[in-house]
């Protein structure tokens, strides 16, 4: 869904590193990280875990967007409406 410009014609990097963390997908342009859940993100200390990641990536101005991986499986049409109304929100930021 986000290789070769596929949403709204925007570049999105997978594996982008921004110290000290490796985020799934960023839009570096938008500042808009898109990261899928696989099932240790759900449990109670990966909650705080990424709780603790997302506020320190929002302090350097970054929007972190949570997309559960069943959910990329189970409804992509619903996923890539997500990706973009995420997109098209961090243009008009």
């Amino acid at each position: 869904m986000l290789r070769n410009r596929r949403c709204c014609d925007e570049k999105f990097r997978r594996e982008y590193g921004i110290a000290p963390y490796t985020v799934d997908f960023c839009c570096v342009s938008l500042k808009l990280i898109v990261e899928v859940d696989g099932q240790e993100h759900f449990s109670e200390a990966g909650v705080e875990r990424d709780r603790i990641r997302d506020q320190f990536l929002q302090d350097l101005g970054y929007e972190v967007l949570r997309i559960p991986g069943y959910d990329v499986l189970r409804d992509p049409q619903a996923v890539s409406q997500r990706l973009r109304s995420a997109v098209e929100n961090r243009r008009h930021f």
